[in-house]
């Protein structure tokens, strides 16, 4: 009964009871759910969906859970597969074969324990508490394992070696218990004191292995193994050794693993106590799987240092229970030997005390920089029995009395194991919940839930919300709906009697933005109104209709008002506007004629200009309701003014019939995307880089396709659907204005074709006129356009051929008359216009054929451009060249001018004359228009050019050599920039701006004709009616590098130079003593003394190339290089005095000041430094 109640309370059995439950509830009481009269879950498949979702949410959760848990033990088997076949180390000559039979080893045991319900525990080993052993080498962990008494499930299946552990004990050995996991980690791990580097990363990837397997508790507790032989016979400092190095581990435990773990100390190879075996040789098997040592209470981590304090007394206690014990063993050991043995192992073992101790002070003390470890308990236990002992209490007797030391015989090997079961089983493992969780993953952890907790809310209270939300928002839009329509009855009973639409345009505005209705016609129903809820479906269709109702009662009439009010004024005696407004006005009366774009364009057109009292917005709005008005199907036709539709047909009669039908053609044409002629296109790719055109529009803008040869071919078969057009339009003029006969159609077709020559010639002569040549920038630009333009692929010469072609039009086949056929897309179009001009005519006799027309007027207005291109005959039969070649042919001759200028402008020299311009200007008179344009344009340009060339070339000659020479060497060094370490070497300073140099030179070859230097500030002034145009700032820079010149080499040469006299004028109290060496020229200073002046001259020639002041007491200014004495005078205050050669020089060193006077060599010297820092290096003047 036990078992069922045990297995009836378990998570899935629980929760699966509780889905069957809730799918009862499902089946029998959701049919009972409705929403808005809708019950969802009335029928079964709809049941059973739902209770299938519960079922499989069940099983998908606890399935999760079941692969997690499977998913956690096979990566920590990889892990652990990985970690215990490393790479071998250096020096083993075995390890590869040893790691390969390790691997090996380590799949067959991990198959096993996958398969393993170790301590009945479902979830897999990974699941069992992990317990770490750490020490030395050699400190019996292994051992104690070993003879501990645990039942290892890998011993049947791998053999008695794999108890040893699974994996090297090179690494650690891994054993699996059924009770817990316990991690022999290998002793070198501990010390690393072997290979340092690999112990260390090796034992770090360990700590990685448990923390990402086991990342809530990776351990729950380590076992500090430490032998009795270290504890006697190693030195304090060797202990010390030890026990940092134990500390440190446990210090990466807590780092990395993050938890706070219980420690066990157990002191190992006990039997080496001289008398150990012997004093508990009459333990039966029960009694020595007994415990003996501490166990402390658990502690706080602030109360880890009273446990240590509690580690005397307790050790005292256990010495005691021995002293107990010793008269009985006494009275039963008969040997003599074993029984002194016998007593003195008290001793021996109170001889551990201080050492232990010391070592557990050392691991465990307690530091404000480190995580306290959680100390549980220190034992003594014995694995097996080999060795010599260590007698302790005989061998100080001996070395005080000074005899020799008696060795003990070694123990003869034991396979008896003393304190060790019962200390695994009943003290350590059940404390495997001592350890703390990784706080960060138990802080996720608690995340995550309560955010599972949060989203099931969230969703229950959406749901919830949902409803709520809906029904509100449902009630708010019933509401809202009734509160428009009560508005809109208001504003329906207000509307004045006004014929502006504007005065209906509020009621419009709220039928049409009723929620629901007309404005929200396709849209989707907003999620806060769903749920089942929605009352628009109903409430919109109303609205709709009412929309509707008031479009054709309201707007209607004010727009048919609107035309026959434009009607009777006449149409502002537009006779075409007068027509198309008709139409329009008789497509509302004739509802099987109207065209809903034709009338809406009407209606916007005449808004806009004729409702000056609406805004943007209010026309916007009216547009939008005229279009819901005009594509209403259901809506009737309204009531026309016959008489005024009579009244205007005869007015009609005024227009003449072509402008009207040349107006249709002109939009039709537009309408057909015809290719516009562009300069672009037809000039080829050079185009834009000699063509312009005047007005600014760019090339690429050019004739409508209307203008053009194809437009030409595609106006007369527009032409003819025109007419066609007009013809069948009989029903707005009532046949009596209409086109009647073919008779009438010629002659229309006459008029309308000379409209379109007369706008093609107009086109033409404006895009001929603006077409000018590209202005140049330069020489060498103007002789590349020349060239050009001169060239096999001449721009010009192909946008000239073009120009003819387009406006060469008797070639192009005509037609004879309105209905003849073409070929292509156009024959197309007069089939079509021949069938509607038919069809419209009906039975009417055939025109006579029109006479022969007169030569095109396009070709004749166009006749001299034509002729300049035409080729003809010459003698001998070969091709003359034209007009325009031999112009292009001259043009050579200017491309050669304009090379020849350029290279004089580059070697330096004038240009050469100009014949070949001044030969151009003269054949542009008896050019036709618009060549003679573009040939001035030409010469006007190379002008400007000319005079342009002296400066380009001075620029050229400044970019070559001394501006790039000034950014590289002068421009940001000292001492132009105070503060910066880098510096102009005396040579370049010299180079630049010395007599001779490169600003000298440059400025009397090139720019000193174009300066006057007579006033204090230079200035550009005019040569020949010349002037190069350079900024002043350029000027003024040449005339700083002049005072530069004046002030540093005033001694003449290319070595800047400052000369100068020095004495000390005043110094503080304290000072006892002054010396100043200059470039190697000392001056030396006590108080009391003549105040002298010294001269010095720097450079003083000696290369010293330093400057350095001293103080007594001690104090002193040092600086180096060339600029040695510049620099010192930056860390001094430089006065200057009413006469220009005068200076005071002020230190302050350590709160004691000295002054100097400094008198220089000239008025014009380097002391003055503003010429030379607000000098400016240039890339272009």
């Amino acid at each position: 009964m036990k078992k069922l109640f045990a297995w009836l309370i378990k998570p899935p059995v629980l929760s699966l009871l509780g889905v069957l439950v809730l799918s009862l509830l499902v089946w029998f009481e959701a049919p009972l759910f409705a929403f808005d009269g809708k019950a969802p879950f009335a029928s079964t498949r709809s049941r059973w969906i739902l209770i299938t979702l519960l079922f499989l949410g069940w099983a998908g959760w606890f399935g999760w859970k079941w692969l997690r848990a499977r998913l956690a033990n096979l990566r920590l088997a990889r892990g652990v597969a990985e970690n215990e076949a490393p790479a071998p180390l250096p020096g083993e000559a075995e390890a590869q074969a040893e790691a390969e039979q390790l691997a090996r080893r380590m799949q067959e045991a991990m198959a096993i324990l996958r398969k393993a319900r170790l301590g009945g525990r479902k979830g897999g080993w990974h699941q069992l508490p992990w317990y770490m052993f750490v020490g030395a080498p050699g400190s019996g962990k292994t051992t104690a394992l070993m003879h501990s008494g645990l039942k290892f499930p890998l011993a049947d299946a791998l053999g008695k070696t794999a108890l040893g552990g699974v994996g090297g004990t090179r690494n650690c050995d891994w054993w699996f218990t059924d009770e817990a996991v316990l991690l022999d980690t290998a002793g070198r791990y501990t010390t690393q004191d072997s290979y340092a580097e690999v112990d260390k990363a090796a034992w770090g990837s360990f700590l990685r292995l448990l923390s990402r397997n086991r990342p809530r508790r990776p351990v729950n507790g380590v076992i500090v193994a430490l032998p009795v032989a270290d504890l006697l016979q190693q030195s304090e400092a060797e202990r010390r050794t030890q026990a940092l190095a134990i500390r440190a581990r446990i210090k990466e435990l807590h780092d990395e693993l993050g938890i706070r773990f219980p420690i066990y100390v157990i002191v190992t190879k006990c039997d080496l106590l001289a008398g150990f075996i012997e004093f508990f040789d009459n333990l039966g098997r029960d009694e020595r799987s007994q415990v003996w040592g501490v166990t402390f209470p658990p502690a706080a981590p602030q109360a880890v240092g009273e446990t240590l304090q509690r580690f005397a007394p307790e050790f005292a206690a256990l010495e005691q229970q021995l002293h107990a014990r010793l008269l009985d063993r006494m009275q039963e050991e008969r040997d003599l030997q074993r029984r002194a043995l016998i007593y003195n192992f008290p001793q021996q073992f109170a001889a551990l005390a201080d050492p232990l101790q010391g070592f557990l002070n050392e691991v465990f003390g307690v530091t404000a920089y480190e995580e306290p470890a959680l100390l549980r308990g220190v034992y003594f236990t014995s694995g097996t029995q080999e060795g010599s002992p260590i007698d302790r209490v005989m061998s100080s007797l001996a070395a005080g009395f000074g005899l020799d030391r008696k060795v003990l015989p070694p123990n003869a090997f034991g396979g008896r194991s003393y304190f060790i079961t019962r200390l695994l089983r009943e003290v350590i493992f059940p404390e495997s919940e001592l350890a703390g969780a990784n706080l960060r993953l138990e802080r996720n952890r608690r995340y995550l839930q309560w955010t599972a907790i949060g989203l099931a809310a969230v969703l229950l209270i959406t749901v919830t919300a949902g409803l709520v939300v809906s029904h509100a928002n449902n009630q708010e839009y019933v509401d809202d709906v009734a509160a428009r329509a009560g508005d809109a009855a208001r504003l329906a009973r207000a509307v004045p009697d006004d014929p502006s639409p504007l005065a209906v345009l509020p009621l419009l505005e709220v039928l049409r933005d009723i929620p629901g209705g007309y404005q929200y016609l396709g849209h989707d129903v907003p999620l806060k109104m769903r749920f089942g809820l929605y009352q628009g479906d109903k409430l919109g269709e109303g609205a709709v209709g009412a929309y509707h109702k008031a479009l054709a009662q309201a707007l209607m009439p004010r727009i048919v008002g609107r035309m026959e009010d434009e009607l009777r004024r006449g149409g502002s005696n537009n006779m075409d506007y007068l027509y198309e407004l008709l139409r329009v006005y008789l497509m509302l009366g004739q509802r099987s004629h109207l065209e809903p774009e034709a009338v809406q364009a009407w209606i916007d057109l005449d808004w806009q200009r004729n409702l000056p009292a609406a805004n943007e917005a209010q026309r916007q709005a009216l547009s939008r309701h005229a279009a819901a008005l005009l594509a209403d199907d259901t809506a009737s036709a309204p009531q026309l003014d016959a008489g005024l539709v009579s009244q205007t047909r005869l007015a009609l009669a005024r227009m003449p019939m072509g402008e009207r039908v040349y107006n249709r053609v002109r939009h039709a044409l537009a309408q057909s995307h015809l290719p516009e002629f562009d300069v672009a296109s037809n000039a080829g790719r050079d185009a834009p880089l000699v063509l312009v055109r005047q007005s600014g529009q760019p090339l690429t803008r050019g004739i409508p396709g209307m203008y053009t040869v194809a437009g030409y071919k595609m106006f007369f078969a527009q032409l003819d659907l025109a007419i066609a057009d007009v013809a069948k339009d009989n029903w707005v003029l009532d046949r009596r204005e209409a086109v009647t006969d073919l008779d009438d159609a010629a002659q229309i077709k006459a008029a309308v074709t000379q409209l379109y020559y007369d706008d093609y010639i107009r086109q033409w002569d404006a895009l001929l006129a603006d077409v000018v040549l590209a202005p140049s920038t330069g020489l060498d630009q103007a002789a590349r356009s020349a060239r050009l333009l001169s060239g096999p692929e001449s721009p010009l010469r192909k946008f000239l051929l073009a120009a003819a072609r387009e406006t060469t039009l008797e070639k192009v086949a005509q037609p004879k008359s309105g209905v003849e056929l073409a070929s292509g897309a156009v024959k197309d179009l007069r089939d079509a216009a021949r069938r509607r001009l038919e069809a419209a005519l009906g039975d009417v006799p055939v025109a006579q054929q029109a006479a022969k027309a007169p030569r095109n007027p396009v070709d004749a207005h166009f006749d001299a451009l034509h002729k300049l291109v035409a080729v003809g005959p010459a003698a001998g039969g070969a091709a003359a060249a034209s007009g325009l070649d031999q112009l292009l042919g001259k043009l050579k001759d200017v491309a050669t001018f304009f090379e020849a200028a350029n290279a004089a402008k580059s070697a330096g020299a004038p240009p050469p004359p100009a014949d070949a311009l001044l030969q151009l200007k003269r054949d542009a008179l008896e050019l036709p228009a618009p060549l003679d344009t573009l040939v001035k344009g030409i010469d006007s340009n190379a002008a400007g050019l000319t005079q342009g060339s002296e400066r380009a070339r001075i620029d050229s000659l400044w970019t070559a050599m001394a501006g790039p020479f000034c950014r590289r060497a002068i421009a940001g060094r000292y001492p132009l920039v105070r503060g910066v370490a880098q510096e102009v070497t005396p040579d370049d300073f010299g180079r630049f701006f010395g007599p001779g140099g490169m600003m000298d030179d440059f400025f009397q070859k090139n720019l000193q004709v174009y300066v006057d230097t007579g006033g204090a500030r230079w200035r550009w002034r005019t040569v020949n009616g010349v002037s190069l145009g350079l900024p002043q700032e350029v000027l003024d820079d040449f005339q700083r590098a002049a005072t530069v010149r004046d002030r540093y080499f005033a001694a003449g040469g290319q070595q800047a130079s400052m000369r100068f006299d020095l004495k000390v004028a005043a110094s503080d109290p304290a000072i006892t003593k002054l010396g100043l060496d200059i470039d190697g020229q000392p001056l030396a200073w006590a108080p009391g003394g003549p105040a002298r002046s010294t001269t010095f001259q720097v450079p003083s020639g000696k290369g010293v190339n330093q400057v350095h002041l001293e103080l007594a007491p001690s104090a002193d200014l040092r600086t180096e290089g060339p600029w040695a004495w510049m620099r010192m005078l930056d860390k001094g205050v430089l006065e200057s005095a009413p006469q220009a050669e005068r200076f005071r020089l002020t230190y302050d060193i350590d709160g004691r000041k000295v002054v100097f006077d400094l008198v220089a060599s000239s008025v014009n010297n380097a002391f003055r430094r503003e010429a030379l820092e607000q000098f400016r290096c240039r890339e272009h003047l």
